[in-house]
């Protein structure tokens, strides 16, 4: 606890937490903001097409939304350590924060799984079921972001 009480107190955290510029939160929580439609926007399409929608496209023009997840990811790793960081003694011991790391680790390590048994895979080897990933990954998702949308209120 007390490495999250001094995280918090640090200037830059109170600069976040109460700064009146337009730079601190409100663009901080904007950035997190892009970064979940980059991440959990290209993810549907890649799990909607494994499920069986729109079965005349094919998958490998899909692959470049890969770069689009990871892009998204990164940029909400770093935008997420900074509003955990304004906060951190409150998330750092909330059930919801915890659960919300949980699921986007499972869906990070679903995308991966999914990258490499469906995309990369040679035509012959074994992979993990391209539906079971899919249905996964949407269930992580929405519940990571279920789970971050709670904290506000809790």
């Amino acid at each position: 606890m007390a490495l999250l009480t001094w995280l918090e107190s640090t200037g830059f955290s109170q600069w976040v937490r109460e700064g009146e510029s337009i730079w601190a939160f409100p663009t901080i929580l904007t950035l997190h903001t892009f970064g979940l439609g980059l991440l959990v926007g290209a993810s549907p399409i890649v799990n909607l097409r494994l499920l069986g929608i729109g079965r005349r496209m094919p998958l490998e023009p899909l692959r470049p939304l890969f770069s689009v997840m990871w892009g998204g990811f990164w940029l909400n790793a770093v935008t997420g350590s900074l509003l955990f960081a304004a906060d951190a003694t409150q998330r750092g011991t909330s059930l919801f924060f915890l659960a919300k790391l949980v699921f986007v680790a499972i869906g990070v390590a679903i995308m991966v799984r999914t990258r490499r048994s469906v995309f990369d895979a040679p035509p012959d080897a074994p992979t993990a079921s391209p539906k079971l990933l899919a249905l996964l990954s949407l269930a992580c998702w929405t519940a990571a972001i279920t789970t971050g949308r709670l904290l506000a209120y809790v």
